[in-house]
């Protein structure tokens, strides 16, 4: 099994700082609170927490494989 950590901190945006109104995979507009991300193998733009989960498996399964080598062998922090 393999678990992937998210990083701990939330910061809060308005529409107008990520200049979207809408998920740019799934293309569903964002709730008043949504928890949102980007992806960090390709500039698809900001989508959904869920939707980057989706995309990511979905394509990029070989960059998040050499990732989950990379930094399969270091410690953890206390917090994780």
């Amino acid at each position: 099994m393999q678990l992937l950590w998210r990083e701990p901190w939330l910061k809060p945006l308005i529409d107008y700082d990520i200049d979207s109104e809408s998920c740019s995979f799934c293309k569903k507009k964002f709730n008043s609170l949504s928890f949102v991300t980007s992806c960090e193998f390709c500039q698809i733009e900001i989508m959904h927490d869920k939707c980057a989960n989706s995309h990511i498996l979905e394509r990029h399964m070989s960059e998040l494989k050499t990732k989950i080598g990379q930094h399969k062998e270091k410690a953890l922090h206390d917090f994780q």
